[in-house]
């Protein structure tokens, strides 16, 4: 039986972060995120989605960014092989500084005009841009295509991200030595990246696909004891 691969995009991005691995691999599930409900929490969030995405089958979820965050928590519920971090955290002490002081700011969010800075990001997220400076391109586009509604109620979670249970499966975590949104310093990757930025999925994809075919690879024998 193939394994199913679930990756979570980044900050209310849409499946287009992992354009890159659509086309290598085949059982790749990019779930849309759906609008949070009243008094959500990362955990009631996480729990919703794994009962969307629970299936028999043998499956190895991830996720890049908060979308790696989300994949540790869903990951209680769904009982994977695997977790994949691209260009993500393992626990909230590894988010950078500037996270951790911005955490008395979450009131607010809610006053953020996410419609007004997504037209204002359009230029960086234009082909030019792209060709010069791929890094902050790649995030201008994951920006601009995001629900305003998630991405708010995402960035609340990031700020009050305090825990994360231990988890029965192996975490595997591939990592840009160049990102300047989770810098590389504050944690512990198991495969780094020379010269990636934040959205390596889109930038170093050939990198990203054979660190998710390599975890894949390790279970190949496994699958038939899974569950």
């Amino acid at each position: 039986m193939p394994t199913r691969l679930i990756l979570f995009s980044g900050l209310a991005a849409d499946h287009d972060v992992f354009a890159p691995q659509s086309l290598a691999f085949e059982q790749l599930i990019v779930p849309i995120w759906p609008e949070p409900e009243i008094g959500d929490t990362l955990e009631s969030y996480s729990k919703r989605l794994a009962e969307d995405l629970s299936s028999e089958e043998p499956t190895v979820i991830g996720g890049a960014s908060f979308g790696g965050i989300v994949a540790l928590h869903v990951a209680k519920y769904l009982n994977p092989l695997a977790v994949i971090l691209i260009g993500s955290v393992r626990r909230p002490s590894e988010l950078p500084r500037y996270a951790r002081l911005a955490r008395c700011l979450k009131p607010l969010v809610a006053w953020l005009p996410t419609r007004l800075l997504q037209r204002c990001s359009t230029p960086l997220a234009s082909r030019g841009m792209a060709k010069r400076f791929p890094h902050l391109s790649g995030l201008a586009r994951q920006f601009q295509h995001c629900n305003p509604v998630v991405f708010k109620w995402s960035l609340s979670r990031i700020l009050d991200w305090n825990s994360v249970e231990p988890l029965e499966c192996p975490v595997f975590q591939i990592h840009g030595d160049r990102d300047h949104v989770l810098p590389i310093g504050n944690t512990s990757p198991t495969q780094v990246v020379a010269g990636g930025g934040h959205v390596i999925s889109l930038t170093h994809a050939g990198e990203v696909n054979a660190f998710i075919r390599s975890v894949q690879d390790r279970f190949s024998g496994e699958q038939g004891n899974h569950g």
